[in-house]
């Protein structure tokens, strides 16, 4: 349901919103800089498995990249 909400938008849409959620989860300092971190991991996630793995290399890239946000979001949530 999210991908076919996603596929619908016009293509810059996600363009300009996922670059400004790794900004603004990056900038903004606390909790609010942590949920969009976490929204940001959960959209990355989401995307990286409707796209097929190409090889072991993409596999690793598709679940190090989520986690990746998810350690720098828990950073920032408990300094």
């Amino acid at each position: 349901m999210f991908l076919l909400y996603v596929h619908q938008l016009p293509r810059w849409v996600p363009l300009i919103v996922l670059p400004a959620l790794l900004i603004a989860g990056l900038a903004v300092p606390g909790v609010l800089g942590a949920v969009a971190l976490l929204l940001l991991a959960l959209v990355v996630w989401f995307l990286f498995m409707a796209t097929p793995p190409r090889n072991p290399a993409h596999r690793v890239l598709r679940l190090a990249v989520p986690l990746l946000l998810l350690v720098v979001a828990a950073v920032k949530l408990f300094t």
